[in-house]
């Protein structure tokens, strides 16, 4: 049955996370005049993977004055905050993650206009006008523009694991799901694949759970991430603009600025505003180069713990209840004690013995490869195509979808997480709530030319009618 209405446009919007639920919001403050659909199984919306996490052990990894949901009015979610969690709360809070969903969640239902749609969309189509979307429960949804906000996918599969691991949950391919930490002895071994906020938010759950056995964090780089710390800011960025687009030219001048007497944190916060810019002016090679040698590191200082959850880690390493150990993982097989792990090290391979295994490499950006009836629909008819290094989505500046041909699309768009194929940073608040406004702003303009255009065409249709009635009656009279 097809869903759809005839008088108003449609912009239906594909997931309710937080990039889904901002572009709504802003749609409607714009005044778009659109009917405005939500399509996301979930029962509320704003909340999405990261921000309906059950444990209030999961801090923000930015404090509460740097992580409104407006940018125009920076100190928003720290009202907000105040008035609904933490009267104490102020600018160096960091706010539990289920908490900013909570404020996402009340920030969408301040506006009327958004229609939710529970359910999954499993297939997109292009049509003569828009698209039309069908859902998992076999009905189908007729729309003049369409926004992919599908935010994180599970990690990419990996290498050696065994389907008796897989089938005993001696291996856990999925962090968040809470058979993941169901019947697991809490004094037995577990290992950790990665060493990044994921492995640490899996940490945290593990230990609030109850959990006290020895923990194993192991991964390419063994580098846990850094913590956030005060600092002075920096007045101009520690790239200038001039700079030659070249990773070695960029690594010279952020290293110059803090010889210079910038502490690191300041130094890597001063980029904030120009990151993507200074990324999108190098030329492919170097970005290939960066994403090598670089982007690791990267991740490390750019994404760093809240304090408290810091000094948590820093504890468990001093007192061994935190291992980290670095290398490749071979292979993950099925024992009476849970799992068998293999990793391969410098000096050779490595053995050991864990009762479960869980996956914290972080989301797939291979979307080829992930378990998506709708994406496997778009790359099938060429609809969308990876990014230039092959992960996410090729998109422009607008986050309009480039389909296989390279041509952008004037109905598909997206933000969040899938601009990483073009993007460097795409998955924090400050870059999840500048595309959301851009986007409304664009989408507004583009149902505003639709709009004038129907209109055209109907005066015309009513001109030509008009006409055609003068020249019947015309003619009645002659006869």
């Amino acid at each position: 049955m097809m869903t759809q209405t005839t008088t108003r446009k449609t912009i239906a919007i594909i997931g309710g996370g937080v990039s889904g639920a901002l572009t709504a919001y802003h749609l409607v403050q714009q005044r778009a005049e659109a009917r405005i659909l939500v399509i996301d199984p979930r029962p509320e919306l704003g909340l999405g993977l990261a921000y309906s996490t059950p444990s209030l052990r999961h801090l923000l990894n930015v404090p509460a004055g740097k992580i409104s949901a407006l940018p125009n009015q920076p100190e928003h979610f720290l009202h907000w905050l105040r008035a609904n969690y933490d009267p104490e709360a102020n600018r160096g809070t960091f706010a539990p993650r289920a908490v900013f969903g909570m404020y996402i969640r009340d920030l969408l239902a301040t506006v009327d206009g958004v229609e939710q749609v529970r359910a999954t969309v499993v297939d997109y189509r292009a049509a003569v006008a828009g698209a039309v979307l069908t859902l998992d429960d076999g009905r189908r949804i007729a729309c003049d523009l369409a926004v992919l906000a599908t935010g994180n996918f599970d990690p990419a599969v990996l290498p050696g694991i065994s389907d008796e691991a897989r089938s005993t949950n001696a291996y856990c391919h999925n962090a968040w799901l809470s058979a993941t930490y169901e019947k697991l002895n809490p004094d037995a071994p577990v290992t950790l694949i990665g060493s990044g906020l994921t492995a640490v938010d899996v940490l945290l759950r593990l230990r609030e759970l109850g959990h006290r056995g020895t923990i194993t964090a192991a991964s390419r780089h063994g580098i846990l991430p850094n913590r956030h710390s005060d600092y002075t800011p920096m007045t101009e960025s520690a790239i200038p603009s001039d700079t030659p687009a070249t990773c070695i030219a960029y690594l010279r001048a952020l290293r110059s600025a803090i010889r210079n007497g910038a502490e690191w944190r300041a130094a890597f916060d001063s980029l904030r505003a120009t990151t993507n810019d200074l990324w999108l002016a190098l030329p492919l090679a170097e970005q290939k180069r960066f994403r090598r040698h670089l982007q690791r590191r990267w991740d490390v200082v750019r994404h760093r713990m809240a304090p408290p959850v810091a000094d948590i880690i820093e504890s468990e390493l001093a007192a061994g209840t935190l291992i980290v150990r670095v290398g490749h993982l071979h292979s993950v097989g099925a024992t009476t004690k849970g799992a068998a792990v293999v990793i391969r090290t410098a000096s050779g391979e490595e053995k050991f013995e864990s009762a479960r295994v869980i996956n914290c490499t972080g989301p797939s950006m291979n979307y080829r490869r992930v378990k998506s009836p709708l994406l496997e629909s778009l790359f099938e008819q060429g609809l969308v195509a990876p990014g230039p290094l092959g992960g996410g989505f090729n998109t422009t500046r607008s986050g309009a979808l480039i389909d296989a041909r390279g041509q952008a699309s004037g109905v598909l768009f997206n933000l969040g997480p899938a601009r990483l194929g073009t993007l460097l940073e795409s998955i924090a608040i400050p870059e999840l709530r500048e595309q959301a406004v851009e986007l409304a702003t664009i989408l507004v303009g583009i149902l505003v030319g639709l709009l004038s255009t129907m209109r055209s065409s109907r005066q015309e249709e009513d001109q030509q009618s008009s006409l055609s009635t003068t020249a019947e009656l015309g003619s009645l009279v002659a006869a």
